[in-house]
């Protein structure tokens, strides 16, 4: 599918969007299911199923915080935005075999902006001429937070790890807010483990006598990680894979950039050892 179609796509379904007078947004069943190249009665029964019996899928949207009770109510009050961008990226990268290409491609063209971004724009929503309330006006430092903690969900980094992020983006913009922000990491810290405690691969292979090659394909077949088309993240972890890996931040060889690894508690290579 090119740029071209999924761009027909979103002209398509701007009539089934809705933006209210905060820049909140919401889109129908039918233009989420359009966009994730599904059938909308999968993401209506997801919905129905929620309170009683979760899918993968309301699973999904519950860990983001989303109440199942809501869930319910989205078939005729639309889908907030937020969880339109959960639903995206589970059929792109979490349905397992349900997995869509379209999917994919259209987290990928929202992940720089924003799923509300692009609803604000198509719908023409102007912050502008909104009314200004100065209690609510976000400054750069907070903004510069949210749109971390934004890119971390969609990269499905850890919830501590994510929090990190945002507080090192708002120290950058504001950097007389250092001195809070290296006691709030450092509260974050305490609370989850060190990065440290976590192996790669490599350090994996070594405790258990085989390459790293052989660890991530083993990895897979148990159903801990899967493979991305994104060169930078690789591999990510599924729901089953969280309770052993988690997204790390890490230096890249030969220069000073940021990158993120999917590591695994010590505790993994009992795994190995128990389904040879």
């Amino acid at each position: 599918m090119s740029q071209i179609e999924i761009t027909q796509i979103l002209e398509q379904i701007r009539e089934e969007i809705e933006v209210d007078a905060s820049g909140k947004g919401k889109a129908s069943i039918r233009a989420t299911a359009r966009l994730a190249d599904v059938q909308d009665s999968s993401i209506r029964r997801a919905f129905e199923g929620a309170a009683l019996e979760p899918s993968l899928l309301a699973q999904s949207l519950i860990q983001q915080g989303f109440d199942s009770a809501a869930l319910q109510s989205w078939s005729q009050e639309g889908i907030p935005d937020l969880a339109v961008a959960t639903i995206l990226e589970y059929y792109a990268y979490d349905a397992g075999r349900y997995c869509k290409k379209q999917a994919r491609l259209v987290c990928k063209a929202f992940i720089a902006i924003g799923i509300r971004v692009w609803m604000q724009t198509i719908k023409g929503w102007d912050k502008s001429e909104q009314p200004q309330d100065c209690s609510k006006i976000l400054s750069p430092s907070h903004e510069a937070a949210q749109l971390a903690l934004l890119v971390g969900e969609f990269a499905g980094l850890e919830k501590s790890l994510t929090a990190q992020l945002a507080v090192n983006a708002a120290t950058r913009v504001n950097p007389a807010l250092k001195p809070a922000a290296d006691e709030l990491k450092s509260a974050i810290a305490c609370t989850d483990p060190c990065d440290d405690a976590y192996l790669n691969p490599t350090q994996i292979g070594e405790a258990i006598g085989k390459s790293a090659i052989a660890v991530n394909k083993w990895l897979i077949n148990a159903g801990l990680q899967y493979r991305t088309d994104d060169r930078k993240l690789p591999y990510r972890p599924t729901e089953l894979g969280k309770q052993w890996g988690r997204m790390v931040s890490a230096v890249a060889r030969g220069s000073n950039q940021t990158v993120f690894q999917l590591r695994w508690l010590p505790g993994v290579t009992e795994l190995f050892q128990q389904y040879q």
